[in-house]
């Protein structure tokens, strides 16, 4: 278990001062073998939702495997750069700050030399990570998340590749492999037929692994979510969104050894590459290859969250980690940007018995398009729908399928009476089936439904029932509302009734 590092950060900082307006927000700074990042997580609250982000490319682990010490350029970048993080955070400021480090400082001889300087320049200390932490945080991260994931994490930094096997939720075995990118590319002497065989050697010793084939491979870390930029953008994939990206297991290993044969100069042209990463994208790229060849996953599955995401949800207090991910972030989004006093849960209720039969991994995806519905009332009515579908197509949320998040936004799109012939919507259509088109079209004629009769009045909704019953819809009111059944919402209640009765439209 990490111990958790935590000081009181102020203004005027005082030792043991409590800092009242830092709102509870989490500082954490990630001393890495490549970069040394800041981010900086708004809370309380069960979405890791940085408010600041950024890193500095220092390469602490340059040439550690051939010194076996920290790169001097990048020991003086990164005490620059923890200059500038702590000075942030106090004026931010945060309430709790962790520094972490991970490889090249746990490898490094002189790493604990590195950490006493941190500790008596900043005043912070560093908690130097075990290659076991490392690799079950990077997981933490992933569950926190998405809770029920289940395969094998690959989480590749610069120093380090850690695998942890997570079986439906559970923390498995574990295993941390000195072939991150940088310490790859230089063991290798940059020759990418010996960093193949220093890989397979190495992939080969962690035994568990070959028993795990068949099961998809989770990604994390910086060096892979740029692998899948790339794929992306070359094979024009409509939702730029990195976290759960799903690739096929060959067409990933495809695209990897293409990317492994080619010279920096020529990565540095492609789209979606930075420069800074052109050098050393090979040995990422070759890694996750030997990867997918030894665990033989079923799909690559990308997250976007890792390490620092993990730090954060170990922090949470009990109560929030219980909760659902997806469903307390849309209640967050909701509080902030709703209009009216209906809650989402009792909108959901009402349109339930819409639902018969469907399983609960679509109700959820139902109940957060009901705590959405009415996050588009700031917008000009005549984009209105278009931009709630945008906003909550890219909703920076953990744990949503590329189907559900389309199927999500598309709900609310309808809600607000859009039109399918936007190319916006048009473009990411393909990633549901006509099936899903019809039932996400379902929910969100009823949400329409449920905010024109309420008009956004608390207790309204419960003193009605809105029933289908052998192909028929009826809308039930008690005597007290019967007046709020006006002619917009009978005019909607038609076009649902024929919604219902319509077959999917395969058509595109």
């Amino acid at each position: 278990m990490v111990a958790e590092i935590t000081q009181l950060i102020s203004g005027d900082r005082q030792e043991g001062a409590v800092n009242t307006d830092a709102g509870g927000r989490i500082g954490i700074v990630d001393i890495g073998s490549n970069t040394v990042r800041l981010v900086v997580f708004d809370a309380p609250a069960r979405l890791p939702v940085p408010i600041f982000n950024e890193r500095v490319t220092c390469r602490l682990g340059r040439g550690i495997g051939h010194t076996g010490k920290l790169n001097p350029e990048g020991v003086e970048l990164a005490f620059k750069a923890l200059a500038r993080f702590t000075g942030i955070a106090r004026e931010i400021p945060v309430e709790r700050f962790k520094m972490v480090a991970t490889a090249a400082v746990r490898d490094a001889a002189d790493g604990a030399a590195f950490t006493n300087e941190v500790e008596a320049r900043f005043n912070y200390p560093v908690d130097v990570l075990s290659g076991a932490e490392e690799a079950r945080l990077s997981a933490a991260g992933i569950l926190g998340g998405n809770p029920d994931a289940d395969g094998v994490l690959g989480d590749l930094g610069g120093g380090s590749l850690d695998l942890v096997d997570m079986q439906s939720g559970q923390f498995g075995e574990s295993a941390t492999l000195p072939i991150g990118h940088l310490r790859l590319s230089e063991d290798s002497e940059k020759n990418i037929k010996s960093a193949k065989k220093l890989a397979d050697e190495l992939l080969r010793s962690v035994s568990w692994l070959r028993a795990r084939r068949g099961r998809n491979l989770h990604a994390a870390g910086g060096a892979l979510r740029a692998v899948a930029r790339i794929y992306i953008e070359q094979v024009d994939y409509p939702l730029h969104v990195l976290d759960n990206l799903t690739i096929a297991a060959g067409d990933a290993r495809e695209l990897c050894q293409i990317l492994a044969g080619l010279s920096p100069a020529s990565l540095e042209k492609m789209a979606g590459v930075a420069r800074r990463r052109a050098d050393t994208l090979p040995f990422a790229a070759l890694a996750l290859d030997r990867l997918l060849k030894e665990a033989k996953p079923e799909s690559l599955i990308i997250s976007g969250y890792g390490l620092r995401e993990g730090l954060f949800f170990e922090s949470l207090q009990s109560d929030l980690k219980s909760q659902d991910p997806l469903i307390a972030a849309c209640e967050g989004f909701a509080l902030r940007s709703g209009r009216f006093a209906v809650h989402g849960d009792e909108i959901f209720e009402w349109i339930a018995p819409l639902f018969p039969g469907i399983g609960p991994a679509d109700l959820r995806i139902f109940r957060a398009a009901s705590l959405l519905s009415d996050i588009g009332w700031t917008e000009h009515p005549d984009y209105r729908a278009l931009h709630a579908f945008i906003r909550v197509l890219r909703f920076p949320i953990a744990g949503l399928t590329h189907r559900e998040r389309v199927m999500l936004a598309l709900a609310i799109f309808v809600r607000y009476n859009g039109r399918g012939t936007q190319y916006d919507v048009k473009r990411v259509l393909p990633l549901i089936t006509p099936e899903d088109r019809h039932q996400a079209t379902v929910v969100g004629m009823a949400l329409r439904l449920a905010h024109v009769f309420s008009g956004g009045i608390p207790g309204l909704l419960p003193q009605s029932k809105l029933t289908h019953v052998n192909g028929e819809l009826d809308l039930r009111l008690d005597a007290a509302v019967d007046s709020f059944a006006g002619s917009a919402a009978q005019r909607v209640l038609k076009q649902l009734s024929d919604i219902l009765k319509s077959e999917p439209d395969s058509s595109g």
